[in-house]
């Protein structure tokens, strides 16, 4: 069977924007669009009508096709309203659609589209059916109402997150835009979703995104929307991440020394340099930000007294941007109040003052990394304990779940019980009970009629309360037997109890012959 790449004569109204992954630096993905629409939401496919089913198979085939003669896998990723995910028929389609391309279901990425931050159960039920197929779903935390669905409904079978670049274009003017997105991707993460970034313009911004833990860049910087030619052109090209924005290993015990003298930095660097720092410089506070924004930094130095910004300022839009980082300020100058004010809102851990005493400050800055250890530790360990304590109340709920069931069973079972020893004991024909020890554990109302003289069967031995005949059944030497007993004839049944060789014990039925019933 040959792929099938012949699509319909008329010009082809899809875009393809390409998706890079930033640890490998590969393109890895494609998002599809559709040309001339004015979509704010990005909608690709908002009805099943002829005409988007068609260019839905063209997406798929265009994709199929790439992937099959570059050798590896492209995700196609395109946006979809809801509504049309939980039609019943769309699974269907979609379904044969994907057998017609020979895409694989898990290279197909389905952007949910939704207006409202909720979703029915019939909703949820129709996509996790697609699910279970092997598609992908995102939402785009620039949505609002998306977002409010991906992070409270823990349930939607979500795969990955699509966050704004737009949140870091001016770090310095807005810092707490890189908190935001940090945040956005470090929980999308403990959910175990992928995070892409979009509307990535400029290097700048690709960097910071990278530093805050996204997975994949998609935005102008690295290719526009291109109709499938000049993308298959970008495609075969190999094109690539710059080494820049390719997101490596985190470097450890990371310090940033901000001071608008030169000198004073060489004179820092040249004496902290053996203790085995990763140091970054910087000559004031909006070069200090821009470094904070696409490098992990643990402990922060800082002088007061710089142009443009001071040290106080800095520290506290650094708090803003890292605020797990440790902050120390190095002055020769000291505004008592704009320090003390900074201290006291946790902008500042400590102050130090020149000119500084080498051993002095080396002692204060490995201070300050082991605190900066010691709370990543605490927070770490108060991450696992959460882990740990939300796994054992849904433990605790499933165990209550099976002791209410076993509850309920229980409660059947006595019931059950209760009825059958009732039924048994006003039954009009005589059973005896005998247990492997050979004492008498059970005889109905009609057992005790036929043996009177006997007094109360139960707990005598049955081979000293019952008549010498019925020996043979209780030694299992014979299974039935014919007993005379006031005057009537009764054939004698004994019934094995828990198998063949009567491990529990027997029972004895009487069936009086030529009597009336």
């Amino acid at each position: 069977m040959e792929h099938p790449r012949n699509l319909a004569a008329a010009p082809s109204t899809l875009l393809y924007q390409p998706r890079f992954d930033c640890r490998s630096g590969l393109l890895s993905g494609v998002h599809a669009s559709l040309a001339g629409l004015d979509r704010g939401d990005g909608t690709f496919l908002d009805n099943l009508s002829g005409a988007g089913l068609m260019a839905l198979r063209e997406a798929c085939v265009r994709v199929a096709g790439w992937s099959e003669s570059h050798g590896r896998p492209l995700a196609l990723t395109l946006g979809a309203h809801i509504e049309v995910l939980c039609l019943p028929e769309f699974a269907t389609q979609l379904h044969a659609l994907l057998v017609e391309t020979r895409l694989p279901p898990q290279s197909l990425e389905l952007e949910i589209v939704t207006l409202y931050g909720d979703i029915s159960e019939a909703g949820e039920r129709a996509l996790q059916q697609l699910k279970n197929c092997g598609v992908r779903f995102t939402l785009s935390a620039a949505s609002p109402a998306c977002a409010h669905l991906a992070w409270t409904r823990r349930l939607l079978p979500l795969d990955g997150i699509e966050v704004p670049s737009r949140l870091v274009d001016d770090v310095a003017a807005d810092p707490e835009g890189v908190a935001i997105i940090r945040a956005l991707v470090t929980r999308a993460h403990k959910l175990g979703l992928s995070v892409c970034a979009k509307d990535v313009g400029a290097s700048r911004t690709a960097s910071v995104m990278v530093a805050t833990g996204c997975d994949l860049l998609q935005g102008a910087l690295f290719g526009l929307p291109l109709p499938a030619a000049e993308f298959e052109a970008l495609l075969a090209a190999d094109t690539r991440l710059d080494n820049a924005h390719l997101r490596g290993p985190r470097p450890e015990r990371t310090l940033l020394l901000v001071d608008d003298e030169e000198n004073i930095l060489s004179s820092l660097r040249r004496l902290l340099r053996r203790d085995g720092y990763t140091i970054l410089t910087a000559t004031g506070g909006l070069a200090a930000l821009e470094l904070l924004a696409t490098h992990p930094v643990d402990v922060i130095i800082s002088d007061q007294r710089m142009p443009g910004m001071t040290g106080v300022e800095f520290l506290r839009k650094a708090k803003d941007m890292h605020p797990d980082s440790v902050r120390l300020m190095l002055s020769g100058y000291s505004d008592l109040q704009s320090v003390t004010d900074a201290i006291n809102e946790g902008a500042i851990y400590k102050f130090l003052s020149k000119p500084w005493d080498d051993a002095m400050l080396r002692a204060n800055i490995e201070e300050a990394f082991r605190r900066k250890l010691l709370a990543d530790d605490n927070r770490r360990l108060s991450s696992e304990l959460k882990d740990a304590n939300e796994a054992l109340a849904r433990i605790n709920t499933q165990l209550q779940e099976v002791l209410a069931d076993q509850q309920r069973r229980l409660s059947m079972e006595e019931a059950a019980l209760g009825i059958t020893q009732e039924a048994l004991a006003v039954a009009p024909q005589p059973l005896i009970g005998i247990d492997p020890t050979g004492m008498i554990a059970l005889a109905n109302d009609a057992a005790g009629r036929l043996f009177p003289e006997q007094g109360p069967l139960i707990g005598q031995g049955g081979d000293e309360a019952l008549p010498a005949a019925l020996a043979p059944l209780l030694d299992g030497s014979a299974r039935e037997t014919d007993l005379v007993c006031a005057g009537r004839q009764y054939h004698v049944e004994a019934h094995p109890l828990g198998g063949q060789h009567g491990e529990r014990g027997l029972l004895l039925s009487f069936t009086c012959e030529g009597c009336q019933t």
